[in-house]
């Protein structure tokens, strides 16, 4: 009886080792790429870097960063239906303010109201002020206005730029503004699995086209997708955990340009 119960326990193991190696190893879908419509903006804001101006050179450090700002409220939630369908920030409709490739600055409060009242907003004056102090040489300033779910304006009026030194002007001869790059926006930081997440880009000196500049989006390293419009996409199928988001600007020939920044690939994390 015991060598039969032994036989048995054998053929189970061996048709559960059997079964195993045949079973399907399971597939991840790949993440989906979805162009979305630019919420609607007005041509008229504009943001302007007051100081540091461009080209200044030896400032005490830490740097207050001054800026104006037409015809953008902030501090209040955007009144888009995008507001619910991704996520959306407490923090309302702000500027986000880069300096090199550091984590951007965040500033939703005017320090001043130039004309008008709170709720026009016709012209504001704002401040920040950059928490470190800078090494000596040359300093890149990148500003610009976000809806309160993250997405930047497009209107080439909002991005503002300012080249300033400390220390002394020692020029870095690779980082000319006018050439063609990329300003990563989103996404970054942690989301909701539940909800898309917003990928979101600014180009500046170029325009996308199918037979023109391109923006390679790859995704964990491996999922890679060629984009050719200038707006906003949703990303889908990302699952919980962390991931990869890097941007590339391809050329004529899809040929990489050598980013002025190296701030084009952040890591993400998704979960409840």
């Amino acid at each position: 009886m015991k060598n039969l119960l032994s036989k048995a326990c054998l053929l189970s193991a061996a048709w559960l080792t059997t079964l195993g190696a045949e079973a399907p190893q399971l597939i991840k879908p790949k993440p989906s790429v979805t162009p979305v419509e630019s919420t609607p903006e007005s041509d008229l804001t504009e943001l302007r870097i007051a100081y540091p101006k461009n080209q200044v050179i030896d400032l005490e450090n830490p740097v207050n960063v001054q800026m104006r700002l037409e015809l953008y409220p902030l501090g209040f939630d955007s009144d888009f239906a995008r507001a619910k369908e991704i996520r959306n920030s407490s923090e309302g409709q702000a500027i986000r303010v880069i300096i090199d490739d550091q984590p951007y600055l965040l500033v939703n409060q005017a320090i001043d109201d130039i004309m008008g009242s709170e709720e026009i907003n016709l012209d504001q004056i704002l401040m920040v002020k950059i928490p470190e102090t800078l090494s000596s040489g040359e300093h890149i300033i990148r500003a610009y206005p976000v809806r309160s779910f993250g997405e930047s304006l497009k209107n080439r009026e909002a991005f503002a730029t300012s080249t300033f030194y400390t220390g002394e002007k020692i020029v870095n001869a690779s980082l000319d503004l006018m050439s063609p790059f990329l300003t990563y926006n989103e996404p970054q930081g942690h989301f909701d699995p539940r909800q898309p997440i917003l990928l979101d880009f600014l180009v500046s000196n170029a325009t996308l086209s199918s037979d023109g500049y391109k923006v390679r989006l790859t995704i964990d390293g491996s999922n890679e997708r060629i984009l050719t419009e200038w707006t906003p996409y949703y990303l889908y199928g990302l699952g919980s955990g962390s991931h990869t988001i890097k941007l590339e600007l391809l050329d004529f020939e899809n040929t990489v340009i050598s980013p002025l920044f190296n701030d084009l690939e952040h890591t993400i994390t998704i979960g409840l």
